[in-house]
């Protein structure tokens, strides 16, 4: 289950009691497995008792963050199975995007996660903003004897909605160019985290691929006022399916089965691979390919 917060907490924002409320349903219903999103979830004011009630009952918890505070929070993040921390490109590059110093911090954030024993997984969206730096950024990575994920940049982070990010958005061959030097330096770096099933994918994005979805059959998202989706990428105008008025089994229960086959989160599209046993796609590309586009490194 995924549960998104957003940076700034709305006026409808679920209430501390509900919270534990709704996660004590899903609980019941089966989940063992949870992400915190954001926003950053360290800000939340009660994100150390929340993250101690996940993991007291065997939950296992990945949270998405800036990297600003885990220093600070580092007994709670102590208790994540993985974290992962969003790295936009070497610091010219990511400090652009995020901030001065920005960079610095995400990274002593990783440093500090990693020495104190907690998984870390940088994320990298790939754009305009960066395609000319992913090699440099890859090298940066491996040398902190750390691991990168990559995913391409999308127009809106939900389907059908008004939002305009194209500004970031490269061509398609560009964007195919660049996961294919991404492929290349998989074979010969662990610094890189994708799985081949999410690198295959993206071979052909953003043209829609059909692949297998588990939304609203073993994933879901639940959003800050306890409104409850299918996926994270769904649009969100409807908020009738709400966790605190009809209860989890109730919403979850309302909620549709059908693919909307626009996959672009990496560890999404590898999850549903796997869940579909789409074995064929989770293995090693081919070492000989017909593109032309194979022979282009970064």
């Amino acid at each position: 289950m995924y549960i998104l917060r957003q940076t700034h907490p709305s006026t409808n924002e679920m209430k501390r009691h509900e919270i534990f409320t709704a996660l004590e349903q899903f609980y019941n219903l089966g989940m063992r497995w949870i992400a915190l999103d954001g926003g950053d979830p360290l800000v939340h004011q009660d994100i150390d008792e929340i993250v101690e009630w996940l993991t007291q009952r065997g939950i296992q918890v990945v949270m998405n963050s800036n990297g600003i505070l885990v220093a600070k929070k580092i007994e709670t993040v102590k208790k994540l199975a993985l974290i992962k921390i969003s790295l936009d490109g070497p610091p010219a590059n990511h400090n652009t995007m995020r901030g001065p110093g920005s960079f610095e911090k995400a990274v002593a954030g990783a440093i500090a996660a990693r020495d104190a024993g907690v998984k870390v997984e940088f994320t990298c969206t790939v754009g305009k903003h960066n395609l000319d730096c992913l090699d440099v950024l890859i090298n940066l990575v491996d040398d902190l004897g750390l691991s990168l994920i990559f995913q391409p940049v999308m127009n809106s982070l939900f389907l059908d909605t008004e939002r305009d990010g194209s500004a970031f958005q490269p061509d398609s061959r560009s964007l195919r160019a660049a996961f294919i030097g991404i492929e290349l330096r998989k074979k010969r770096s662990d610094a890189i985290a994708n799985g081949w099933a999410s690198l295959r994918h993206y071979r052909t994005f953003p043209e829609d691929t059909r692949l297998p979805c588990s939304a609203g059959r073993v994933i879901a998202t639940m959003d800050p006022e306890g409104v409850l989706f299918q996926c994270h990428q769904v649009n969100r105008r409807d908020r009738s399916n709400s966790v605190v008025r009809l209860g989890a089994r109730t919403a979850f229960a309302n909620l549709p089965r059908k693919a909307c086959h626009q996959c672009w989160c990496a560890r999404l599209v590898e999850g549903n691979y796997a869940w579909g046993c789409r074995f064929d796609r989770m293995l090693p590309t081919l070492t000989r390919r017909t593109s032309p586009l194979t022979l282009r490194p970064f």
